[in-house]
């Protein structure tokens, strides 16, 4: 009978023991996922600074409407997917078009980038004029053009370039009832993830399509709005 106790107790604690020990790594891997999570957020951050200070046009164009604009000002927002909306189409932008010189080559080849063309129409007769809504699109390699993210008519795309091979930052502003704000999004195409930052600056005096006048000097436009 006290053999029988003593395997009782052995046991027992046994199990307790396992139990303690499961606890402490599934603790430790929490901490190390939440760890790596904050380390990639970090990361991220200070890729997109890096890619802010390469798009110096319209960082100076924001700085000289508002002198609070500040780069280190934009914060972390929301992750999206992509919708993954494509269809089979080549690239009909060539040599000659106002927005062949602001394509965004992908740096493997793997295609280009285009932010201005859905925003700006050319009819075959009468003057260019802006679309309320803005797309930035993906002209694949393979042939497919892939929508990889869209706006309403409460804010535009202004800007891009590629950071990395898989990393894609865009930027353009969107406004609500306390004015226009800057915005910046990285887009990873191959992953189907956007995460978008948020700048605290909110100008009641900007004009929405005053960058892309200064990107398309020379070019006749009418506010389409």
């Amino acid at each position: 009978m006290v053999h029988s106790n003593k395997i009782i107790h052995f046991l027992v604690l046994f199990s307790l023991i396992s139990v303690l020990s499961c606890s402490s790594k599934n603790e430790e891997n929490d901490v190390s996922k939440e760890e790596k999570t904050h380390a990639d957020m970090d990361e991220e951050a200070q890729l997109m600074e890096l890619g802010l200070q390469k798009l110096s046009a319209w960082s100076s164009h924001w700085k000289s409407v508002d002198s609070d604009f500040d780069l280190s000002a934009f914060e972390f927002s929301r992750k999206d997917t992509i919708e993954g909306i494509e269809r089979p189409e080549e690239l009909h932008i060539t040599q000659g078009s106002p927005f062949y010189p602001h394509l965004k080559k992908q740096p493997d080849g793997q295609g280009v980038v285009d932010i201005y063309s859905y925003k700006i129409v050319f009819p075959e007769e009468g003057r260019p004029y802006f679309n309320p809504d803005s797309e930035v699109t993906y002209f694949r390699a393979d042939g497919m053009r892939e929508r990889l993210l869209f706006m309403g008519p409460s804010g535009a795309f202004e800007d891009l370039v590629w950071l990395t091979p898989e990393i894609l930052l865009v930027v353009g502003h969107f406004e609500d009832e306390n004015g226009v704000s800057p915005k910046a999004w990285l887009i990873y195409p191959n992953d189907g993830i956007v995460t978008q930052y948020d700048n605290s600056l909110q100008s009641k005096e900007y004009k929405r399509e005053s960058f892309l006048l200064k990107r398309f000097t020379g070019v006749s436009l009418v506010n389409g709005l």
